[in-house]
């Protein structure tokens, strides 16, 4: 009886010795977390998926793992995981699983982002315990995935009564530029393109619908200027900025559905420098780079508006119809809009995110009319 004794506390000795190796060589454990997809619309569903693979010759210890996932994430179902908490703007969620010896183990969250943005998927913290549960080992493995939210459409069509209308006059005009000798070569009809487009002649000869490709000179006709610099009211700025992102987004949409080409020319936060956009309408690929670069912009401005006024008339490429979105109507926007009128000559439609969001009354105003009341 002693001899089994002896001999059941020799394994017991040679299993932790041999789980406390195991448990602290961390080497061949490989983490990811990444969503199913890199961009979607606001309150769109997608996937979250995590990944723990074990590239080892032997199965890893229970491992347990706190994810961070971005706060605003709405997950709509998480069977997989258990416990959730809120940390340092973060969503933490912990859950336990053990790999086996070259395989993988994938969990999934069904979730979505109401939110405008670039939300990052970041590290995850693992905890490797022994066989007798006496020691823990942490180590954390690094992730950097990330998803963008597009800026919301706005739904208020009377805010842009003017902009559609000016819409239907550009596409009349539209409709007299293209004449042949705009004409710069020819493409295959997808579908998206306009039926007035298609060469008929050119079909004939190919045997296959092909579409008329016009000089860029004579296709953009619109330019957007989109403004995010600071013009007063620091409470309201952040959410003006974010309407400002919508009505960018609503106006494309608008002349992307009307097959009229536009540029789009802004100083938010999106590279190092101002950054401009072209499309030719259509919902083509370029109108996805758009969305993608309104969805990721930071909130702020790399140049003041005078700059980017400057920017947006100088050159060949100047347009007659200007879109002016700025967050409020001020001194500076409107110098800008004048500017813009005298450089170009042309027809500026000024959009303004304080027409949404109003600044509050003022109380001392109040005050004073119920004194002399």
């Amino acid at each position: 009886m002693f001899v089994l004794l002896i001999l059941v506390v020799l394994v017991g000795l040679a299993l932790q010795s041999y789980s406390l190796r195991n448990a602290s060589d961390h080497r061949k454990i490989r983490y990811e977390c990444k969503p199913s997809v890199r961009c979607c619309e606001p309150g769109e569903e997608f996937i979250v998926y995590s990944t723990v693979q074990n590239l080892g010759r032997r199965s890893s210890p229970l491992l347990r793992i706190e994810e961070r996932f971005p706060i605003v994430l709405e997950v709509r179902e998480a069977k997989q995981f258990n416990v959730k908490i809120l940390l340092n703007n973060f969503r933490i969620y912990r859950s336990a699983v053990v790999v086996r010896r070259k395989q993988q183990v994938k969990r999934y969250l069904r979730a979505s982002i109401s939110t405008r943005g670039e939300h990052v998927f970041s590290n995850a913290d693992f905890w490797a315990g022994d066989y007798l549960g006496l020691k823990e080992f942490y180590y954390r493995m690094n992730n950097d995935q990330r998803i963008v939210i597009y800026p919301p459409l706005l739904g208020d069509s009377a805010f842009l009564r003017a902009f559609i209308n000016s819409l239907e006059e550009i596409a009349k005009e539209r409709q007299l530029l293209e004449d042949p000798m705009s004409v710069c070569g020819y493409l295959d009809y997808t579908g998206r393109e306009p039926m007035r487009n298609i060469s008929w002649k050119q079909s004939a000869v190919r045997n296959s619908l092909v579409v008329k490709q016009f000089d860029p000179a004579w296709q953009e006709s619109v330019c957007i200027v989109l403004d995010m610099e600071y013009h007063g009211e620091f409470d309201l700025h952040y959410p003006r900025q974010e309407i400002c992102f919508s009505i960018a987004r609503t106006v494309c949409d608008n002349l992307e559905r009307r097959n009229i080409s536009y540029r789009l020319v802004t100083n938010a936060i999106i590279t190092n420098t101002i950054s401009s956009f072209s499309s030719a309408g259509g919902m083509g690929g370029s109108y996805s780079k758009i969305l993608y670069a309104l969805g990721s912009a930071k909130n702020g401005e790399i140049c003041t508006v005078g700059e980017l006024i400057r920017t947006v008339c100088s050159g060949a490429n100047r347009q007659r119809f200007l879109v002016f979105i700025s967050t409020r109507e001020c001194e500076e926007s409107i110098g800008a809009i004048q500017r813009a009128k005298a450089l170009t000559g042309g027809k500026i439609i000024p959009l303004y995110a304080d027409a949404i969001l109003p600044s509050p009354p003022d109380e001392n105003e109040n005050d004073e009319g119920s004194e002399e009341a």
